[in-house]
């Protein structure tokens, strides 16, 4: 999948729409960086600023299910995710560094850290992704 391919799965899930994110760059070997626009909305606290770890969680979500589709050529359901807080950010745009370390028939594992522009990592995420190939949805 191309950063195109990718920009187009953003557009279609309405939480992805939500999130605002943006692809920034995209490898063929399954690195990528993914923006996520500070927004108020993503906040626990509008006061301090700071992000709700549920959103920074689902931007890690994200990156590591596309970087492994970038590899694999198809979407890449989660099969488990693993978050550590380092940081909490506030008021500031976040970027997921992603990179898919391996990519086998039935699983794929991607790693991620949360930074931001200034190169301050605020958490690290690795999931497991279902690499298999895909089920048909049913309505």
């Amino acid at each position: 999948m191309n950063a195109d391919q990718l920009r187009a799965l953003l557009a279609r899930a309405e939480f992805h729409k939500f999130l605002e994110m943006e692809v920034v760059s995209v490898e063929p070997d399954g690195r990528l960086t993914l923006k996520l626009p500070y927004r108020e909305a993503y906040t626990i606290f509008a006061k301090a600023g700071t992000y709700h770890g549920g959103i920074i969680a689902s931007l890690i979500d994200v990156a590591g299910t596309m970087a492994c589709s970038v590899v694999k050529g198809q979407p890449t359901p989660t099969a488990n995710l693993r978050v550590d807080y380092l940081k909490s950010p506030a008021r500031c745009d976040l970027y997921a560094e992603a990179e898919a370390r391996r990519i086998g028939r039935t699983l794929g594992v991607a790693d991620v850290t949360i930074r931001d522009a200034e190169g301050t990592a605020y958490a690290l995420g690795r999931g497991t992704f279902n690499t298999a190939a895909p089920e048909p949805v049913k309505a």
